[in-house]
């Protein structure tokens, strides 16, 4: 009997350790919930680090770019956020929710949330994205995610849940 509850718990923190997807970079690592798949980008595509897309939420991924060097701060990662948001939503964009304070197991930063808006066809199409500016021992990271509006809630969640993971 106490082989059997040895195996079993030794088999229960097996399983959890390997249950999620890892997404594993030079210089950042998160922790994927499930249905989340990892695309890393080869160093030398720096500073995009990589995409994460969600096989459960139709439509919806997450970019990120890691910023290296001694010139990078929290406001000049904001600032290139930023820029990616105008980039990917040329009808515009406009803040849904300010910023907020977020703790990482290695880092610290602040996450906020955009509306942009696409055009298809002779209609605008709404889609949300929140975004994050992490610091962490080896990089200053920007996670943008993309999503229907309709999806914005559960995207919110994941995307909480892999940036608090960021190390």
């Amino acid at each position: 009997m106490k082989y059997l509850i040895v195996a079993l718990l030794t088999m229960l923190s097996t399983t959890s350790a390997f249950a999620g997807n890892i997404f594993d970079h030079k210089y950042i690592k998160l922790d994927l919930p499930e249905g989340w798949t990892a695309y890393p980008a080869a160093e030398a595509d720096l500073p995009h680090a990589g995409t994460i897309k969600s096989t459960s939420i139709a439509g919806t991924s997450i970019t990120m770019e890691c910023y290296r060097g001694v010139l990078h701060a929290l406001s000049s990662t904001r600032i290139r956020g930023l820029g990616l948001i105008a980039a990917a939503y040329p009808a515009g964009q406009e803040q849904v929710k300010t910023k907020a304070k977020i703790s990482t197991k290695d880092g610290k930063g602040i996450w906020e949330t955009w509306r942009g808006y696409v055009q298809v066809g002779n209609q605008k199409v709404a889609l949300i994205s929140p975004m994050a500016m992490i610091q962490t021992p080896d990089c200053w990271l920007v996670m943008i995610g993309y999503t229907a509006e309709a999806s914005a809630e559960q995207l919110e969640k994941d995307f909480l849940t892999i940036v608090e993971s960021a190390r």
